[in-house]
Formats: structure tokens, sequence, C-alpha cells
């Protein structure tokens, strides 16, 4: 079922359900109306009837044919029987009880009295004269309250059936209306495809349910389309890095193979054969990284890093005097040295950016430096290298990016990139400031929470 049909229907059984309620509340209010209302007439009944037949000889005959003008119509069924104090019938002249002694006594201990039974309702009052106490009893079956109520059945029914099939028109509008946008969204995302990734969802409202869904479809579009793209980028630079190496290699064992050689020549093919190897092997190596950089950082183990520990840490990494550690205004409060990291992951996002800076510093040290400020920490890795020209520096965290001054070293440009993911996935920043011919600045930063 549609979810149209579905809110339609909700809509259509609730609002149902509700007008089932105020109907059984009108028709209960009107059914407790109509009995009280016919309670009322019969007690009128009886006093009619003590004073017509107890007071006669004591009102005016003007008074007493007033009393026999309310008297004249009788109620349908109607039964009106008065008892003296004996509980003996008076003003009768058939011999019909009626009513037992147990029900008169009743009403002369209560003095008023009124039920239903057997279809009827009886009244009965208690009645002090000059010739003693009587008990006057009335019933009558209120044929036509019986009436109004079947009408009053019978008009809510039609209103209910013709409700019933307006809330559910209504209902099946509303909803095509409230899903409207939705069919709109859909419709959009039908159009997506895997080669128009670029695309977008829109919506008219960005800050409701739809549009922050919206907004979350997009994101994911987002990533996907950075996926596909990096791994196209991926393969086309693979097969691109991978195919030098190896053709060199197979050309070598070729070349060796195709004569006999002195063990000088061997010797040379296979420091040639090495060194293509090993230009394989770092190739591979920085490709394998490149692909779990990607993980999220959530799957990985967080603990307490102390900085300062881990910068002297890096600097015994490398050989003596290639990384200098630097270190000013360290706060009093130790743990603030602290961030809750991943260690592994930070010392490869250091240790690539440092590396960077060893390759293309000829040899000069590269600084690394811990900074503080009210709620951050920086780290900043400084190199004297050939530095980076200003066109290129907006690129530099980009996949396989590399400028054109650098051309020359070795490298595939993927270093700089995991450094970036990495730390974007900590939770840092990372920027860079440099200057062509005199080298370039890295600031990592982590905003501590107080």
């Amino acid at each position: 079922m549609q979810i149209r049909s579905k809110l339609s229907l909700y809509f259509t059984l609730t609002s149902s359900l509700l007008m089932l309620i105020i109907m059984g509340f009108i028709y209960l209010l009107f059914s407790n109306f109509t009995k009280n209302d016919f309670y009322k007439a019969l007690h009128e009944r009886t006093e009619v009837t003590a004073q017509l037949y107890l007071e006669a000889d004591e009102i005016s005959p003007a008074s007493l044919n007033k009393i026999k003008e309310r008297f004249v119509n009788t109620l349908p069924a109607e039964v009106i029987r008065v008892y003296d104090s004996t509980d003996e019938l008076t003003f009768v002249k058939e011999n019909n009880q009626n009513w037992s002694k147990q029900v008169i006594n009743e009403v002369r201990q209560k003095k008023y009295l009124a039920y239903e039974e057997n279809g009827k309702q009886i009244v009965g009052i208690s009645y002090d004269d000059n010739q003693g106490t009587f008990v006057i009893l009335a019933s009558a079956v209120d044929v036509y309250g019986q009436q109004r109520k079947k009408n009053l059945l019978q008009i809510m029914g039609v209103l209910f059936a013709v409700q019933l099939l307006v809330q559910f028109v209504a209902g099946r509008w509303l909803a095509q209306n409230a899903l409207q946008p939705i069919q709109k969204v859909n419709e959009q995302v039908q159009k997506i495809s895997a080669t128009d990734l670029h695309l977008r969802v829109q919506t008219e409202n960005e800050k409701d349910e739809l549009g922050i869904l919206a907004a979350n479809f997009n994101g994911l579009l987002e990533r996907i389309e950075k996926s596909f793209d990096l791994q196209k980028m991926f393969v086309a630079n693979v097969s691109h890095e991978l195919k030098t190496p190896i053709t060199n290699i197979v050309g070598e064992i070729e070349v060796a193979m195709s004569k006999e050689r002195t063990p000088a020549e061997y010797n040379k093919t296979f420091q040639s054969v090495l060194v293509e190897a090993d230009r394989l092997h770092d190739i591979v190596i920085n490709f394998l990284m490149l692909a779990t950089a990607e993980n999220d950082v959530a799957r990985q183990q967080t603990e307490p890093v102390r900085l300062d520990e881990l910068l002297w840490e890096v600097q015994e990494m490398y050989a003596e005097g290639q990384v200098q550690v630097q270190m000013a205004g360290l706060p009093e409060d130790e743990n603030r040295l602290y961030i809750k990291t991943n260690k592994t992951l930070l010392l490869l996002a250091l240790t690539n950016i440092i590396q960077n800076g060893l390759k293309f510093s000829s040899g000069q040290p590269v600084v690394c430096s811990l900074q503080f400020s009210d709620a951050a920490i920086n780290i900043s890795i400084a190199d004297k290298g050939i530095g980076i020209e200003p066109g290129s520096l907006p690129n530099i965290f980009e996949p396989f990016y590399r400028s054109s001054n650098a051309a020359t070293y070795e490298g595939h440009g993927i270093g700089l990139y995991i450094a970036k993911k990495v730390i974007d996935l900590l939770g840092g920043s990372i920027g860079a400031q440099s200057e062509a011919g005199i080298g370039t600045v890295f600031n990592i930063n982590f905003t501590q929470k107080g």
C-alpha cells in the first residue's frame, strides 16, 4: 500500500473514530434528556392526579377546570393508580392492583421514586392530604421519545456515511498534497545515475524533515562522487605509475637473458632491477595507504596522546639533525598536553609531512614546533625547501597532485593528501603557507574542549 493511501486511511479512521465518539456522546445526552423529560411529564401527571382527586373538594371550580385541561391528553399506555394509607386502590372501579405493596412502601418511604420496567417508565410520589397519606403511581411508554431517538440514530447514520466519504476524499487530497514534495524528490533521484553523480536533490524548505533528508542524501551523493572520482584517479595513476617500473624490470631481465653475461654485468642488471623493485615497493605502499586513508577514524582505537612526547618520538625516527623539535610556552596544566586521538594515524600524518619536507629541502633540517593558545594546540612543521608556487598552493592536498617545480623529484602526490585526510578524520585542521625558493610551513590545529 502506498504511503498516500495509508495516510488517507489513517486520517479517515481517526476522524471517523472521533466522530463516533462525539455522536455517541450526543446520543447519550439526548437519551438522558428524553428520559428525564418523560419522568418529569409523569411526575406532573401524578401531581395533577393528586389535585384532581384528592384536592378537588378544597379548590375553586376555575382552578379545577384548569387542572382538568392539563389532564385531557393521556400518554401512550398510561396507567395511574392512587393508593390510600392501607395500600388499597381508590378512585378506580376495577380491582387491578398494578403495583406490589413493596413498591408502594418504597414510594411511601422515599417520597419520590422513578424507574424503568418492561419498557415502561414509572414515577411514584407520596402525597399528604387531610384524608391521610396517599401513594400515586403513574406509568407510560415514551413512544415519542423512542421515535425521536430512532430518528436521531438514522440522521447520525446518514451523517456518518457522508462524513466517511468526505473524510476519505479530503484525506486523499491532503496526503497527495503533503507527499507532492516527496514525489518531486523521487523524480530528481530517478535522474541520478553513476554518470550523473554531480546532480543534487533540491527542496523548497531546507529546514523541514524533507529538507534535512535531502541534505543528508546530497551529502551521501557528494561522498560517493568523490569516491568515484578518487577511484578513477586511482586506477589511472596506478596504471601509469606501475607501468614504468614493471616495464623497466621486464626489459632489464630480457636484456640480461638475451645472451651470456659476465658476473659484473649480471650484478649491474640486478642492481638496476633492485632499484626498480624498490620504486615499485614504494608505489604499492603509497597506494595502499591511500586506499586505507578513507577509513573512518571512528572505527580506530583512540587514546590520550601527549603531544610533546609524540614529537620527541618522531625526532628519534630520523637521523640526527634531520628533525628539530622546538617547544615554547608550554601550559602549566599537563592535561593540556594531551589530546584523545589515534596515535598510529597521527604519526602517519606527521611523518608524511616531514618526509615531504626533507625530500624538497636538500638535506636541511625540518623544524617541528608545538604551540598553545587559549583553546587550541598547534603543531607546525617548517622546511627550507623549494617552496610551493602560489598557483599550486590550493591544490597540494589533492590526491596525485604535484606542483610544476616538484616534477623533477621522486614522488606520487599522495603523502600530503593522506596527511590531510588523517588530520580531518582525527578532528583537526591543516593548512600551509609557502614561498617559492624559501620554504613551506604546515600548521596542524586541534581544538581543545574545556
